[in-house]
């Protein structure tokens, strides 16, 4: 294992340069005797020089504070991250056809210790979840009703727990709370949330929504409150509703909210949020009510916020993209204003031009009072299906879990999750229709918007992606809410992190991409891939990825780790 420290390099320019020319200046009046306005003027210019670069808005730039590198053989090694925040990271990989291998390393990416476990025979590699006190990992394989959890310790320590579920459950999310485990996904193509206490290996099946053509979307822990939020759509003909019901570790429902939508809209997805004991804000996206069929089921107009107290939706907010000053930035400029004038001559005659847009929501970020919400545009491509419906490029070949240099399967090659819902609440058989298969999410921009308490929108502003493409919809950007009440938004991409800064709807700074440097200054970096970007603690963010490296040493593939200051 590589490491190497770069220190942050403190630039104070300007003040340099003023002392500087201040210096020459004196030198130049004893040898030439220049006049003493000469002086004058040359001291008031870099004064006011110096006080315009002092009101200038603070602007921050990534420093890699700490690299760590890991080999990664070009066959078949990879390794999965998961943030612990403040308390490091732990990495898995697998060694042998049934075993794995755990590591953490602390937050200064020194290793605190390594663990190896074993799986059982044709399990493979599900889904990790951190409740904030341990790590669980899920082995399984597809339509089974047989499941291997390992729960890790912070402290290094593994426990191995094997359970049972409902015969042909497909399984859509895992998450886990304390010694409880929640499992989502379907049997038969409906709705089952699987509750399963590991301490008395105890399962239940946890009450859904009574309502038919029903589907579970999304599953979140609030490690804060200890609790489980679950959100269902539910579809009744083109409109769709949603559910939200909480649990605690217990696999006891303490709450029920349910968001009714205005006549002519449906709502897509939604996650909730606790604020506090009292109140609640669910947050997702919009769509017109007859645009929710045929080839446009999930077309997005637009962000809502409702706002709940004590269970009871006190307003729901709706805001169409189209009044979004930035959001259409990502276009050209002949695009972009054909598109401004389409959206112009719709509002003078009182309707709104119909979007088609999808959107991955993430977590609020409060900013003095107000509420920041963030996300990616997205779209699924598809290709001609040449290798069949279970192919290694369809639902079921794992795409993430690949090598990164295209050379076979990765770590534990498998199934991974069944979660097309994420995006399309209603994408079900279609997948296969027309002889096509999924190719992978096409993230065309992100976006960033400021709300008040009220749900009324403040400003926003947005962040293009230049060729990002991903088999596995996650969050790519990033977004800091800084100090001086600027927001940075950023994203790491080919082993460079694009980045920008705003105040409000204003760009402050267009960065250049920033490279994700090497070890040593003689590398050259050949190949960049799966590589990301994600918060880690305080201003500290984590890069992590694969690179195929030549150096002095010859060549060599790692998987690295960039503790990265922003």
């Amino acid at each position: 294992m590589r490491t190497v420290h770069n220190h942050p390099f403190t630039v104070c320019s300007l003040q340099f340069i003023v002392s500087n020319l201040q210096v020459k200046a004196a030198k130049k009046r004893a040898a030439f005797r220049f006049r003493p306005i000469v002086s004058r003027l040359l001291l008031t210019t870099c004064c006011l020089l110096l006080t315009a670069y002092c009101l200038l808005p603070t602007v921050t730039f990534a420093q890699t504070v700490k690299r760590v590198e890991l080999p990664a053989p070009a066959t078949n090694q990879t390794y999965h991250t998961i943030s612990l925040g403040a308390k490091g990271v732990i990495l898995v990989s697998q060694i042998a056809k049934n075993a794995f291998n755990v590591q953490r390393l602390n937050a200064e990416l020194d290793r605190e210790w390594s663990l190896n476990g074993n799986i059982e025979e044709d399990l493979n590699f599900v889904k990790s979840s951190y409740d904030g006190q341990s790590v669980y990992l899920l082995f399984s394989r597809q339509r089974t009703d047989f499941y291997q959890v390992v729960k890790i310790g912070l402290a290094g320590f593994m426990e191995t727990f094997f359970l049972s579920a409902v015969d042909r459950f497909q399984i859509t999310d895992f998450q886990t709370l304390g010694y409880s485990v929640f499992m989502a996904g379907t049997v038969r193509e409906e709705p089952m949330l699987l509750y399963t206490n590991l301490a008395n290996k105890q399962s239940k099946v946890l009450p859904g929504a009574t309502q038919a053509n029903t589907v579970i979307q999304s599953v979140d822990i609030d490690t804060t409150h200890r609790l489980v939020n679950v959100c269902y759509a539910a579809r009744k003909s083109r409109e769709i509703k949603l559910i939200s019901r909480s649990f605690d570790e217990y696999g006891q429902m303490i709450s029920q909210v349910l968001i009714e939508p205005e006549p002519d809209v449906s709502l897509l997805n939604g996650r909730l949020f606790t604020l506090n004991d009292s109140t609640k804000l669910m947050i997702g996206t919009y769509g017109f009510r007859n645009m929710q069929g045929g080839n446009n089921s999930g077309a997005s107009q637009g962000l809502f916020l409702s706002k709940i107290v004590y269970d009871e939706v006190e307003f729901t907010q709706y805001h169409s993209f189209t009044d979004f000053k930035n959001f259409f930035n990502f276009m050209s400029d002949r695009e972009r204003e054909r598109m401004e004038r389409r959206i112009e001559r719709k509002k003078e005659s009182g309707d709104d031009v119909k979007l088609n847009y999808r959107l991955l929501v993430h977590d609020i970020v409060e900013q003095n009072g107000n509420y920041l919400i963030s996300g990616e545009v997205f779209y699924p491509e598809y290709r001609n299906n040449n290798m069949g419906p279970y192919g290694m490029n369809s639902w079921w070949g794992s795409p993430m879990m690949m090598s990164p240099w295209g050379m076979g399967m990765g770590m534990f090659p498998g199934w991974g999750l069944w979660n097309p819902y994420l995006w399309d609440p209603w994408f079900g058989s279609r997948r296969f229709n027309n002889g096509q298969v999924f190719n992978g999410f096409v993230y065309t921009h992100a976006i960033v918007a400021s709300f008040d308490a009220k749900g009324n929108r403040l400003w926003d502003n947005s962040l293009p992606f230049e060729n990002v493409r991903d088999m596995e919809l996650k969050e790519k950007m990033r977004v800091r809410a800084n100090d001086d009440q600027t927001v940075a938004m950023f994203y790491s991409n080919k082993g460079a992190i694009k980045a920008k800064v705003f105040d409000q709807d204003k760009t402050l700074a267009d960065l250049a991409p920033i490279p994700i440097t090497s070890v040593e200054v003689t590398d050259k970096i050949r190949q960049t891939a799966t590589d990301e970007v994600l918060y880690w603690y305080n201003n500290y963010y984590l890069a992590f990825g694969f690179q195929r490296i030549t150096g002095d040493d010859g060549r060599r593939n790692v998987f690295y780790l960039n503790k990265i200051s922003f």
